[in-house]
């Protein structure tokens, strides 16, 4: 079983078709991957995609819905789940409506621990991705640690992401901790820096494929097996040239790193 994934949204821009679709998961087989994090697009049904994903031994490792959905859709979750041969359920940011207060950031805990148990009882589990704003200070605390402490910790699990740790002002390899029986899955790409042009103030930040930017990989790594992550995700947002070539790329240094 691979550690090694790929969120397919980093292909995003060749996956327009059917046709360019099936072409693309063609291509990221050939470069080693197994395992895919994919949503349904709209001219696939699920067992269509599926099928296709099997055509090249590929495997969703988690069906998507987004939050405030999940509630109403427990039922074809399951299905959905069952098709692709999966029991994880992703689900995206919290809306900008409540990311605004510290009340905000409860009231998401709560809908967050709803939907968890819901999938909990269905024999599914939750997972939460979150980006850097999580980390906004409302006095002496943290959405994110709002999100953490106010959700069980048997119902609500969450996927880091290093660059988002980073662009966060924190250092990974440490922020890394604080998911500790709270993650399986970790999204991956390198934070790297453009040449200043400007005020020294706007540093210019760049996505880039996993050990060509400036991340403590040693320590991260080490800080992913302390917390108990089973898979490296490949996501990256933005590409610049050609995106199976930073795929590629990322997929062959986690494997230099020691990931397999």
């Amino acid at each position: 079983m691979s550690k090694i994934a790929l969120q397919m949204y980093t292909c995003r821009e060749h996956m327009k078709t059917a046709a360019d679709f099936e072409e693309t998961l063609k291509k990221v087989a050939e470069i080693g991957y197994e395992y895919v994090q994919i949503s349904r697009p709209a001219f696939f049904e699920m067992d269509e995609m599926a099928k296709l994903l099997g055509k090249y031994d590929l495997q969703a490792d988690s069906v998507f819905c987004p939050t405030g959905k999940i509630l109403n859709n427990i039922e074809q979750l399951e299905k959905d789940a069952d098709i692709l041969g999966t029991d994880v359920v992703r689900t995206d940011s919290i809306p900008v409506a409540l990311r605004t207060s510290r009340e905000g950031y409860h009231e998401f805990a709560h809908r967050m621990d709803q939907e968890g148990q819901a999938l909990k009882k269905a024999g599914l589990r939750y997972i939460y991705h979150f980006h850097a704003f999580e980390f906004v200070s409302f006095g002496n605390i943290r959405g994110i640690d709002i999100l953490l402490h106010e959700t069980d910790p048997e119902a609500v699990m969450f996927q880091p992401d290093v660059f988002w740790l980073t662009s966060a002002g924190t250092e990974p390899s440490v922020s890394l901790r604080m998911f500790k029986g709270r993650a399986f899955y970790m999204h991956v790409k390198d934070y790297a820096i453009r040449q200043l042009e400007g005020a020294i103030e706007n540093v210019p930040f760049y996505f880039a494929p996993v050990g060509t930017g400036n991340l403590n990989w040693n320590g991260i790594l080490q800080a992913a097996n302390e917390i108990g992550i089973q898979r490296f995700v490949v996501e990256q947002d933005q590409v610049d040239g050609d995106v199976f070539e930073a795929i590629r790329t990322s997929y062959k240094n986690l494997q230099k790193m020691g990931i397999r």
